[in-house]
């Protein structure tokens, strides 16, 4: 009984740090991003659209969120083949939803001058409220994660 009761403490301390960790590496994204990112020659601004579904086909409380994130290239130039947009985070209050970007085709009318990336299967917070957005930018040529940000990304609602 007492080896039991150790390895239950054990546990839930094990599950503590693991939580505490994960709210560390949050915030230290949030610390790492910036609104508008440069790299070599190249300026960025990220955009986003969030959404839940509420149409009458859906289940009474809505469908999970989904986020389109698009990286734009400021002064439109096309959009470096080493630089690719890899996971996001969206942040409301102390959560955070981490997601990879699903592996979609883009847009066929999608400008050269930006790259999109879609999510889905996020949470259901919200419709009509605020969130940060975070996307995580990997240049392959430098081999270097970059992190941007769009804050107050209204929550749309599909009806």
């Amino acid at each position: 009984m007492k080896k039991i009761a150790i390895l239950l403490v054990l546990g839930v301390f094990l599950t503590a740090s693991c939580e505490k960790d994960q709210g560390n590496e949050s915030s230290q994204i949030r610390k790492k991003a910036v609104d508008t990112l440069i790299i070599g020659s190249n300026t960025f601004v990220l955009d986003a659209y969030l959404w839940r579904d509420f149409m009458p086909v859906s289940p009474k409380n809505g469908k999970p969120m989904i986020s389109i994130n698009w990286l734009v290239s400021t002064d439109l130039a096309k959009i470096p083949e080493n630089i690719s947009m890899i996971k996001q985070y969206v942040f409301f209050g102390d959560e955070v939803w981490e997601a990879e970007y699903e592996n979609e085709a883009p847009s066929p009318s999608l400008p050269e001058y930006k790259l999109e990336r879609i999510s889905r299967n996020g949470p259901k917070w919200g419709p009509n409220i605020n969130v940060d957005v975070i996307s995580q930018i990997y240049d392959s040529q430098a081999n270097k994660n970059y992190y941007i940000e769009r804050k107050g990304v209204y929550v749309q609602r599909t009806n």
